[in-house]
C-alpha cells in the first residue's frame, strides 16, 4: 500500500507573485497593490493578528461579523457550487482534506489515506473525535451515506469526482475503502478536498435533496444557528468540536454573516465598523479605501483559479472553432490586467494557469490578441457584414450577435466588459451585457446551459492532472458550456488513469494543444486575493491559498475577539 499524504499538488511550483480569482459566485476581484501584506503560492501572509501577537493572548468568546457581497443560493451545499454558500459551510461541515500556507492538500478530518498499486481502492481512516453538533457522533455510515446517497441522485460533484465508485466499504466504526473500477491518482485528493460529509441521519429520508432545507447541524468548528435566505446567517460554536486550541475548538462563540448589495456596500460596512471583514477579495480601488484604516491588515494570498470567457455550444453559431479562435484573438488580456484590474492580475496565456508550472514548461499558448488576424479569419470563415451595419453575419445571415452573461457582483466586472466590447465591436461582433445575480447565474448558466457567452472566475483549480476533467469532460458539472470532443476527453480520461506524473504531464501537453485548436473556453487572468481583516478587535489571523482565504476552517478556528 502507498501512502497518499494528499498529493494535490505534487511538486506544484507555485511561481507566481500574483494569482487567480474569485470563484463564479464570489464578488471580489483583487490586486496586491498598495498597503496589501502580500503572498504568493508558497508564502502565505497571516499579518498583524497572529495568536499571541500585539493585543494580548487569545482567549475564548466574541462575535465576528461578516460582509458577504452577494447572497447563498442555499446552504444545501452538498446540490450545488455557490461560493457564498461554502463561505460559510466550509465552517459548518468543512472538507476532510484542507490546503496549507504552501498550497498542498494535507489530512484534516482523516488520520490517513492509503492506496493500492493501480489506485483502484484508498482506504480513509477519519478520526474518531469527530461529533456532530447535536452530540451525535459522526461515523463510517455517514462517510457512506455520502458517497452512495450523492451517486444516486446526481449532485454536485458526484458524477466527476465519484462516479468510478463501485462501493464505499465500511471496515470499521471510522474507515471506509472505496473501491474503484478503473484508475484514478487524485481520486480522494479531489473528493476529499471538494465533498463534504451529509449528515445520514437528516437525508437518509429526504427523497427530493435539491429542495431539501439544510437544518444547520455541523460536524466543524460551528453549526448554523439561525438563517434568513438573503440576509443573513448566524453560526454559533459547536462544544462538541475539540479538534483546535488543546481541544477547546473554536476561540470564537459566534460568526454572523450579513448580506450586502455589492462590493461597494461591503467596502462602507467595514469603515463603519458594522463588519471585521469580507467573504470574498476585494478589489485594487477596495484596498486603497482601506489601506490607511488602521483598524484593518490586507491579507493577500495567491489563488488557485482564474478568469475566463465560455461558449456555449447550444448556440449553433459558437459550435464554430474559427469564431471561437477570432474571439480569443479579440481578448485583450494585457489591458484587462492593467487597466480594469488596476495592475492587480497577470494575463493567463497558456490552457492551463501558470500556477501548474510543471504544467507549462511546453508554453502551448492560447491565441494571442491580433485584431487584424481575428479580422482576417473571420473573412476567411465567411462572416461578412452584408448590410453594412458593422456587425457581420453568418452566410445564413445570421448576425454574430450575441449576449454576455456574468455575475453583478463580480469585481472589476464593468471595466473588464467594456473592454471586451470594444474589441469585439472592431472585429465585427456585437456583445449585449447580461449582467445576474449569483441565483439568475446559476439557473441559467450552470444549471441551465441557457447563453451564449459567459464570464465568471474559478475559485480553485486543484489537482490539474486530474480535476480539469470535471470542467471540459463530456457530461460532466462544471462543462456548462456543453462542450464535446471524443479525443480531448479520452486524453484526460487518461491522465487519471495515468500513474508516472511525467507521463500525466505529457498527455496533458497532448491536451493542451488540442485545448488551442478548439477553444472550449477563453483563459484570461492569474490575479491576488487581498482580504480586509480587522486587527484592532480581532486576532490570530491566518490565510491559505483556495477558496475561502481568512475563512478557512483551519485559520477561522485560531481567530479570538481582543
Amino acid at each position: 500500500m502507498k501512502h497518499l499524504k494528499a498529493m494535490a499538488a505534487m511538486s506544484m511550483a507555485l511561481c507566481l507573485a500574483l494569482a487567480s480569482c474569485s470563484s463564479g459566485s464570489g464578488a471580489g476581484t483583487t490586486a496586491a497593490a498598495g498597503g496589501a501584506t502580500t503572498a504568493a503560492a508558497g508564502e502565505t501572509t497571516a499579518a498583524a493578528g497572529e495568536s499571541g501577537a500585539a493585543g494580548g493572548e487569545a482567549q475564548a468568546g466574541g462575535t465576528l461579523r461578516v460582509g458577504q457581497p452577494s447572497a447563498p443560493v442555499n446552504l444545501n451545499i452538498w446540490t450545488h457550487n455557490d461560493q457564498a454558500a461554502y463561505s460559510i459551510m466550509s465552517l459548518v461541515c468543512p472538507f476532510p482534506l484542507q490546503i496549507n500556507e504552501e498550497g498542498i492538500k494535507e489530512n484534516y478530518l482523516v488520520k490517513e489515506v492509503t492506496n493500492n498499486e493501480d489506485a483502484t481502492e484508498f482506504t480513509v481512516t477519519f478520526r474518531d473525535d469527530l461529533v456532530w453538533s447535536d452530540g451525535t457522533p459522526l461515523t463510517s455510515e455517514d462517510v457512506k451515506f455520502t458517497c452512495d446517497y450523492m451517486l444516486e441522485h446526481k449532485l454536485s460533484y458526484a458524477p466527476s469526482f465519484l462516479s468510478l465508485v463501485e462501493n464505499c466499504e465500511i471496515k470499521d466504526e471510522h474507515t471506509v475503502v472505496y473501491h474503484l473500477s478503473a484508475s484514478n491518482v487524485n481520486f480522494y485528493n479531489s473528493a476529499g478536498y471538494w465533498i463534504p460529509i451529509m449528515p445520514k441521519a437528516e437525508f437518509e429520508k429526504e427523497t427530493d435533496p435539491m429542495n431539501h432545507t439544510y437544518s444547520g447541524i455541523g460536524y466543524g468548528p460551528f453549526y448554523v444557528d439561525d438563517y434568513v435566505q438573503g440576509e443573513y446567517c448566524v453560526l454559533k460554536k459547536n462544544p462538541y468540536f475539540t479538534m483546535a486550541n488543546d481541544g477547546k475548538g473554536a476561540l470564537l462563540d459566534e460568526i454572523v454573516f450579513s448580506v450586502y448589495s455589492d462590493e461597494n456596500a461591503v467596502i462602507l460596512a467595514l469603515q463603519n465598523g458594522e463588519i471585521d471583514t469580507s467573504s470574498n477579495f476585494i478589489t485594487v480601488a477596495a484596498q486603497n479605501q482601506l489601506q490607511n484604516n488602521a483598524s484593518f491588515e490586507l491579507l493577500s494570498v495567491q489563488s488557485l483559479g482564474y478568469g475566463f470567457i465560455s461558449f456555449c455550444q447550444n448556440n449553433t453559431l459558437l459550435q464554430d472553432a474559427n469564431l471561437r479562435k477570432a474571439m480569443a484573438m479579440a481578448m485583450d488580456r494585457d489591458a484587462i490586467c492593467t487597466v480594469a484590474y488596476q495592475g492587480g492580475a497577470e494575463p493567463m496565456t497558456h490552457p492551463i494557469s501558470q500556477v501548474w508550472a510543471d504544467f507549462v514548461k511546453s508554453d502551448i499558448k492560447q491565441p494571442a490578441f491580433d485584431l487584424d488576424g481575428a479580422n482576417a479569419l473571420l473573412d476567411q470563415a465567411g462572416y461578412t457584414d452584408a448590410n453594412g451595419d458593422g456587425i457581420r453575419e453568418a452566410s445564413d445571415g445570421t448576425p454574430l450577435q450575441f449576449t454576455m452573461t456574468y455575475r453583478n457582483t463580480l469585481a472589476n466586472v464593468d471595466s473588464i466588459m467594456e473592454i471586451l466590447r470594444s474589441d469585439f465591436q472592431k472585429i465585427g461582433i456585437g456583445m449585449d451585457l447580461s449582467p445576474v445575480d449569483a441565483t439568475t447565474f446559476t439557473a441559467n448558466v450552470t444549471q441551465g446551459h441557457d447563453y451564449d457567452l459567459s464570464y465568471a472566475l474559478w475559485a480553485t483549480i486543484d489537482d490539474v492532472d486530474t480535476t480539469i476533467y470535471t470542467i471540459y469532460g463530456i457530461g460532466q458539472q462544471l462543462n456548462y458550456m456543453d462542450f464535446n470532443n471524443q479525443e480531448m476527453d479520452d486524453l484526460l480520461m487518461k491522465a487519471k488513469t495515468t500513474m508516472d506524473r511525467n507521463e500525466r504531464i505529457a498527455i496533458m501537453d497532448e491536451w493542451q494543444k488540442l485545448f488551442v485548436e478548439n477553444l472550449p473556453t477563453v483563459n484570461l487572468l492569474v490575479a491576488s486575493n487581498v482580504y480586509p481583516v480587522n486587527t484592532e478587535k480581532f486576532g490570530g489571523w491566518g490565510i491559505v491559498p483556495g477558496v475561502s482565504g481568512p475563512l478557512t476552517v483551519t485559520k477561522m478556528v485560531n481567530v479570538y475577539a481582543k
